[in-house]
């Protein structure tokens, strides 16, 4: 029992949590064991035990210098160097090459008064010295380098602000607001049956024109062409690059030249299932992605005769698209491809871990000589997500051009799938065979399987932070604000056995310290505002570390409606959040007042017991019946149910304030249930009419003005 708690903590595994109600739960010993085998660990003898044991303690000591350190800005330098007592070297040079590879250099003599710590190893002993170096270093990312002549050392030195950035560093001094939309959910008279990102743009002037300072958008990740029913955004193939199904391929120059896709396009069999498209009440991804195969191939064929054939200035803008994109952007394409080949060939193998032995390593031959008897699909995928880089870009630029303080408000998933592109790539980065999730609360009594992967924090600080980099810096690329979904996972993620439920996890420690400062860094550099997601079950040092990187919190309405919250509005909803009436995984505001959600739950069997069932219906009755007396609603109208709760809000102190247009057009049906999978149809339902008539709605219209009155108070 000693040896498995012992080896529990090393691997930063945590044997309790404090439950979201309050009170402490303790992580029962098989359920720590099922962790364990899944990270990796033997259990099978009290020998095997404690070899895992003295390998984690020995790791520590055994690094000479660590791979990274994490500093702050204006603070001391100081480096652990571990040495053998019997080689140690005194003298050491140091060199700092700078970003701008400016170097910067010196001595150091080692004493024995500079020993920090001392630990047995063997025969020898490991001494340990904190080195004071002196330079002043700018934020960025610098490499250190240790010589005593014989051996050379070298550690990324990561160098961050002490904060992220604000909108105040751009001297915007006023509450902002905005809608937060599904992009996929748009209904215009152009698109062929889900939003794109020509959609996007043609709101930004409207929106902007009312006051609105951002556009809020569901995570962008790329998902899977190939297999277009599996279309949550939170389930991503690739969390670096973008869905190709939001390129607005009408809106591209290869269309117009293109007479193959235009006579395609105006043909009776392409018109017929684009108008069954567009009036589809929830998103029909594998027809949408069917009409949009068809163009986008017509097109590639174009853009090679006209452009790469004649290397043109697009087609210099692509190549250099493809090698700055490096490895990570022709694996994700190679994936895409591989995947929907070998899925059509046996439906067994969408997972990559199901793919035949040859295939699940992407430096193998086989996937070599795969790549090049599919050069021309992988190419086409590389053709079609420079353009929805290009495209989202120009959205950027709008946003810019019409004024908007913010622009794009982006969001990252917590976790990558664990068949993705991202996966394949570098299995080593993932703990792959434990899945992410949430424990049971209050929104799911359940719990909650993802069946996302968390990254392994050991790899993780040994590539140096990078996979974590270059995630931000992907999604910064357009965003003026970026929100991280369920934030929690910066410092634990709820982890579970691979088949086993919700309840059946624990919180496996990550490098939080390390990954905020690298998130301030990022945000520093982008010009774009950090939100935290920091709903459920939140640990206080995540409130502490948002906090002090002034991170955003995120403060929602409808989870607020405690008598205190109002009392204490102030403090509800502080200058340092974004503030929202509901979300994508609540129901909305309408769903909620006529206990929508509740009878959804009943049907789908999501509550672990009647108990629960009779406690939430009893809270709900609670709830509603503290906003109307707080709120003044005299009677049933949902128009002044939706008007009192979003200038409520609206009204706050939170810099940012999000609404949902479903809530400002009176929808009842919820966007995604957490919890479910295939019992709901999560992440297609439509908005009811098209965009251009909802902005131009005047009861949606009056509203939007009056949320803005509200803003500046």
């Amino acid at each position: 029992m000693e040896q498995l708690k012992q080896l529990a903590s090393l691997a930063g595994l945590q044997n309790s949590y404090v439950h979201a109600n309050g009170h402490t739960e303790h992580i029962a010993l098989p359920v720590q064991q099922a962790i364990l085998r899944a990270m990796g660990f033997d259990l099978s003898s009290e020998q095997t035990v404690a070899a895992h044991i003295q390998q984690l303690q020995q790791r520590v000591w055994q690094e000479l210098l660590a791979p990274v350190s994490v500093n702050t800005e204006g603070e001391p330098l100081t480096i652990r160097l571990q040495l053998a007592a019997s080689t140690a070297s005194s003298n050491w040079h140091w060199q700092i090459t700078l970003e701008n590879a400016e170097q910067l250099q010196g001595e150091l003599v080692l004493q024995p008064k500079d020993i920090v710590a001392e630990y047995s190893l063997g025969s020898d002993k490991i001494l340990a010295f904190d080195l004071n170096i002196n330079a002043a270093l700018v934020t960025g990312y610098h490499l250190l380098q240790l010589s005593d002549g014989k051996q050379q050392l070298q550690q990324q030195l990561i160098v961050s602000p002490a904060r992220c950035f604000q909108l105040h560093d751009s001297a915007i001094l006023h509450k902002t607001m905005g809608p937060a939309i599904q992009l996929y959910a748009i209904r215009s008279s152009r698109n062929w049956g889900m939003g794109d990102f020509t959609d996007l743009k043609n709101m930004v002037a409207p929106l902007a024109a009312q006051g609105n300072d951002f556009i809020g958008l569901n995570p962008l990740h790329a998902l899977y062409p190939l297999l277009p029913q599996d279309c949550s955004p939170y389930s991503p193939n690739s969390r670096l690059w973008l869905n190709t199904l939001y390129v607005a391929l009408d809106d591209t120059p290869d269309f117009h030249a293109c007479a193959a896709a235009q006579q395609l396009f105006a043909s009776a069999a392409f018109q017929q299932q684009l108008t069954a498209c567009r009036a589809a009440s929830d998103v029909d991804y594998p027809a949408v992605a069917n009409l949009k195969t068809q163009v986008a191939a017509l097109l590639y064929q174009q853009f090679k005769q006209d452009e790469l054939a004649q290397n043109t200035a697009r087609a210099q803008a692509f190549q250099q698209f493809v090698q700055t994109g490096g490895a990570s952007l022709q694996q994700m394409a190679l994936f895409k491809v591989l995947q929907g080949t070998l899925f059509w060939q046996d439906h067994s193998m969408a997972a990559w871990q199901q793919f035949p032995a040859e295939y699940q390593n992407p430096q193998s031959p086989a996937v070599q000589q795969f790549a090049q008897q599919h050069a021309e699909q992988i190419n086409q995928q590389l053709y079609l997500q420079w353009l929805a880089q290009q495209q989202l870009a120009e959205v950027k630029t709008e946003c810019r051009k019409q004024g908007m303080a913010i622009g794009l408000y982006c969001d990252v998933a917590v976790g990558t799938s664990r068949s993705s592109a991202e996966s394949w790539a570098a299995p080593e980065d993932f703990l792959l065979d434990l899945s992410v999730g949430a424990p049971p609360d209050i929104m799911a009594p359940k719990g909650q399987n993802w069946g996302l992967l968390a990254y392994n924090p050991v790899t993780l600080r040994q590539k140096a932070y990078q996979p974590f980099i270059e995630l931000i810096r992907a999604n910064m690329r357009n965003a003026g604000a970026l929100r991280l979904d369920h934030v929690m996972a910066l410092l634990r993620l709820w982890c579970c056995p691979l088949g086993a439920d919700a309840t059946q996890g624990a919180y496996i420690s990550m490098p939080a310290q390390a990954l905020f400062a690298i998130l301030a860094l990022e945000s520093q550099r982008n010009h774009c505002v950090v939100i935290g997601e920091d709903l459920g079950t939140v640990p206080v040092e995540i409130s502490e570390l948002m906090q002090r990187y002034q991170v955003l919190s995120y403060r929602v309405f409808m989870l607020e409606q405690k008598p205190g919250s109002y009392q204490y509005r102030d403090q509800t909803y502080p200058p340092l959040a974004l503030a929202t009436v509901t979300t994508h995984d609540m129901p909305t505001l309408i769903g909620f007042w006529r206990e929508h959600d509740l009878a959804l739950r009943h049907k789908l069997d999501l509550f672990p017991s009647p108990a629960v069932a009779d406690n939430l219906h009893q809270l709900r009755l609670d709830e509603k019946q503290l906003m109307q007396q707080q709120l003044g609603l005299t009677t049933e109208s949902t128009a002044q149910l939706i008007r009192a709760c979003h200038l409520y809000t609206a009204a706050t102190p939170a810099q940012l304030f999000a609404y949902q247009l479903e809530d400002l057009v009176q929808l009842e049906t919820p966007v995604n249930i957490p919890g479910t999978s295939t019992e709901y149809p999560n992440w297609r339902r439509k908005l009811p009419e098209n965009i251009e008539t909802i902005v131009t709605r005047q009861d949606v219209q009056q509203l939007i003005s009056e949320i803005k009155q509200a803003r500046s108070q």
